[in-house]
C-alpha cells in the first residue's frame, strides 16, 4: 500500500529557528527556554504531521497479479452476458462478470465469501442493488410483522438522499462466484490450488459503458476480536487496489446470428 508521505523537516526546523532568534531580542530567560523547546518539537516532528494522511490506493489492471489477504488474485477481463449457467437477469437486465485467476497462498480452505469481501460491486455502473432483509417475502410497501395490514415504515431504497425517509445509498450485492471450469459455484477455494473464476453481480441494462471502476480490499487478519464473537477471521479493511477495467459485450447467440443472415 503506498500512502501519502510528509517530508520537510528541515525546513520546519529553520523556520522555528528563524522566528525564535528575529523575537530573542526581547524575551526573558524563561520565555527564551520555551521556545526553544517548542522549536525542536517541531524540528523533530514530520512536516505536516498534524495532517490528516489519506491512503491511496494500488493501481489495478489486467493481467497484473496483485495479493489481498490470502489470495493472489490476477484480473483477466470484465464482460457481460444475457446469463450465465443459473443465474438468470430480471427482464431487461445482464449480468456482469468479472473473470480472474485466484490462488490461494496461504495454509488453510478459504471460503468464497472472503474472496468476495475482498472484491466489493462496482460502483456507479447499474449494479443492481440487493433486496433489504425487511422486504424479503413481504407485500411491497407492507411490514412483515403487522401481516401485510399495516404499510411499512421503512425507508425505500430508491429514496433520493436527504428525503424523509430516504436512504443515501441502497447496499449492493456480493458477487456470486462461478467455477469457470464447470459452471459450479465455489465455495471452498483450498491452499495452493488457482481458479478461474467468474465474479457476477446482475447490471441494469441501461449500462452501455466500456469500462468499470473495479477496486480491491486489503484484507487483515484479526486474532482476537474485542467483542469476543468471531476470533480467526479476515476483515475487510481499506480499498488497496483500483483501475478501470475494459468490458466485453455480450455476444448474440448463435440462433440470433441465423436470424440475421
Amino acid at each position: 500500500m503506498k500512502h501519502a508521505r510528509n517530508d520537510g523537516p528541515d525546513l520546519a526546523f529553520r523556520l522555528g529557528r528563524r522566528v525564535v532568534t528575529a523575537v530573542a531580542d526581547d524575551m526573558s530567560t524563561t520565555q527564551r527556554v520555551v521556545a526553544g523547546v517548542v522549536a525542536a518539537l517541531v524540528a523533530v516532528s514530520p512536516f505536516g504531521a498534524w495532517n490528516e494522511v489519506e491512503p491511496q490506493a494500488d493501481p489495478l489492471t489486467v493481467g497484473t497479479p496483485v495479493e489481498v489477504g490470502p489470495f493472489e488474485v490476477t484480473i483477466e477481463k470484465a464482460a457481460t452476458a444475457d446469463e450465465l449457467g443459473h443465474l438468470v437477469p430480471a427482464p431487461g437486465n445482464h449480468m456482469l462478470a468479472v473473470v480472474a485467476n485466484v490462488t490461494n497462498t496461504g495454509d488453510v480452505p478459504e471460503i468464497a465469501g472472503t474472496l468476495g469481501s475482498a472484491v466489493p460491486a462496482p460502483e456507479n455502473v447499474g449494479i443492481v442493488p440487493q433486496e433489504p432483509m425487511g422486504s424479503l417475502g413481504a407485500e411491497p410497501g407492507t411490514d412483515p410483522a403487522d401481516d401485510g395490514a399495516t404499510p411499512s415504515a421503512a425507508p425505500s431504497a430508491s429514496a433520493a438522499p436527504g428525503d424523509e425517509g430516504g436512504s443515501a445509498e441502497p447496499e449492493l450485492p456480493s458477487p456470486s462466484i462461478v467455477n469457470i471450469k464447470d459452471g459450479a459455484d465455489v465455495r471452498i477455494l483450498n491452499p495452493g490450488l488457482t481458479y478461474r473464476v467468474a465474479l457476477i453481480w446482475e447490471q441494469s441494462g441501461e449500462f452501455s459503458g466500456d469500462v468499470i471502476p473495479l477496486r480491491m480490499v486489503e484484507l487483515e487478519w484479526v486474532e482476537e476480536d474485542p467483542l469476543g464473537l468471531d476470533d480467526g477471521h479476515w476483515f475487510a479493511n481499506e480499498i488497496a487496489f483500483e483501475g478501470q477495467i475494459p468490458v466485453e459485450a455480450a455476444k448474440p447467440a448463435p440462433s440470433t446470428e441465423a436470424e440475421q443472415q
